[in-house]
C-alpha cells in the first residue's frame, strides 16, 4: 500500500542544459547552465522515497513528500538562510494530508500561502484529483484542502498541479493512470485569482508526444517551461521557451547530465523565482549497476536535489 501511493509520484511518467536566468542584477541572460548538483542533505532525504520537491519565493521553506512514516505524506522544511542547510522536515499533518490516502505532486504559490498538490483520496472525481490549501501568512495554519472541480480533474489521473507566478494558469498533467505512458502536459487560464478555470487545452506537439511528459515548473516570466519526459528512453528533465507569452514554444532540450545523470531517473523539476536554482527529485545507481534506474529498480533511492546555475554575461 505505501509503496504503491508513492510510485504514483514517479510514474505521473546532447545540449548543455542551458536556460534562461537572470543575474543579480535584474539583468536577463540566455547563457545558465545548471552545472552544480548538491544532495539536499541528510535531514531532508531519508532512506524512504522523497519527492515533489517546491520552494517558497525566498527558498526558506521547502515542502515536498515522504515515505518516511510508511505512507506518501506532505512535510516541510525551512531555514534562515540560503547558505545553509534545512531544518528537520515536519509532517503537515491534519487538516492537509489525509493518512488513509497519498498526497504528492506539491508545488507551492508566488506568494507562499496556496499549495497545489495532487492526492488518490475518497471523494475525487479519478483516480487522482488535484486540490489547494490556503493559509493567511507564512506562519498561519493552512485551510482544509479543496477539490479543484471537475472542470480540471477528470476520471483520469491529474497531477502537479503548476501555477504561473500570478496565478491566472494552471499547468499540470493528464494520463490514463498513474503509470499510463499517455501522459501529456495539459493548462487551463483564468481571468484572475478569484476567477473559475477554463476548460483544459493540451500543449501542443514537440512539448508532449507519444511518451510520457510530466511534472511541468513554469518560470516567474512565463516563457521557460521545465518537465520531465521518456521520450528518449528514461525518464528525465528537459526544458522549453519562448519569446513572450502567447508565442509557440520552442523544441525542448535535455538538461545537461550534471542533471540527469548517465542511469539515472531524474524528475519533478522546480525552478526557483530568481531562476537560478533548480530543485528535482532523482533516482542514482550506485557505482556497481550498470542499468538504467526505473521505478521498480531504484524507486526507494529518489532523494531530492538542488542544481545552481551558473550564467554568463
Amino acid at each position: 500500500m505505501a509503496n504503491s501511493n508513492a510510485r504514483v509520484i514517479v510514474l505521473t511518467v546532447s545540449f548543455a542544459g542551458a536556460a534562461a536566468c537572470n543575474h543579480e542584477d535584474g539583468k536577463a541572460s540566455q547563457s545558465c547552465v545548471f552545472d552544480n548538483v548538491e544532495s539536499l542533505g541528510s535531514a531532508v532525504n531519508s532512506n524512504a522515497f522523497d519527492g515533489s520537491p517546491t520552494v517558497s519565493s525566498d527558498e526558506m521553506e521547502l515542502f515536498f513528500t515522504s515515505e518516511r512514516n510508511g505512507h506518501t505524506d506532505l512535510f516541510v522544511a525551512s531555514r534562515t538562510r540560503t547558505d545553509i542547510p534545512w531544518n528537520e522536515p515536519i509532517n503537515l499533518g491534519a487538516p492537509v494530508d489525509d493518512t488513509t490516502a497519498g498526497d504528492f505532486s506539491l508545488r507551492l504559490s508566488s506568494d507562499g500561502n496556496t499549495l497545489y498538490f495532487a492526492s488518490n483520496r475518497s471523494g475525487g472525481f479519478g483516480s487522482a484529483d488535484m486540490y489547494i490549501a490556503s493559509r493567511a501568512a507564512r506562519h498561519e495554519a493552512w485551510t482544509r484542502p479543496v477539490n479543484l472541480g471537475s472542470r480540471l480533474n477528470s476520471p483520469a489521473f491529474e497531477a502537479f498541479p503548476t501555477p504561473n507566478a500570478d496565478g491566472t494558469i494552471l499547468y499540470f498533467n493528464r494520463s490514463t493512470s498513474f503509470d499510463s505512458e499517455d501522459s501529456d502536459l495539459w493548462m487551463s487560464r483564468r481571468p484572475g485569482p478569484n476567477s473559475a478555470w477554463s476548460e483544459p487545452q493540451r500543449l501542443p506537439d514537440g512539448i508532449n508526444t507519444s511518451s510520457a511528459e510530466f511534472s511541468p515548473s513554469i518560470s516567474v516570466d512565463d516563457n521557460t517551461l521545465y518537465f520531465a519526459s521518456s521520450r528518449s528512453g528514461r525518464i528525465e528533465v528537459w526544458v522549453s521557451t519562448r519569446s513572450a507569452n502567447g508565442q509557440d514554444w520552442g523544441v525542448p532540450r535535455r538538461l545537461s547530465e550534471a542533471v540527469n545523470s548517465p542511469l539515472s531517473m531524474t524528475l519533478g523539476p522546480f525552478i526557483s523565482r530568481g531562476q537560478r536554482s533548480l530543485y528535482f527529485m532523482s533516482a542514482r545507481p550506485d557505482s556497481t549497476e550498470a542499468e538504467t534506474c526505473t521505478p521498480a529498480t531504484c524507486f526507494n533511492r529518489v532523494d531530492l536535489y538542488v542544481a545552481r546555475a551558473s550564467c554568463d554575461r
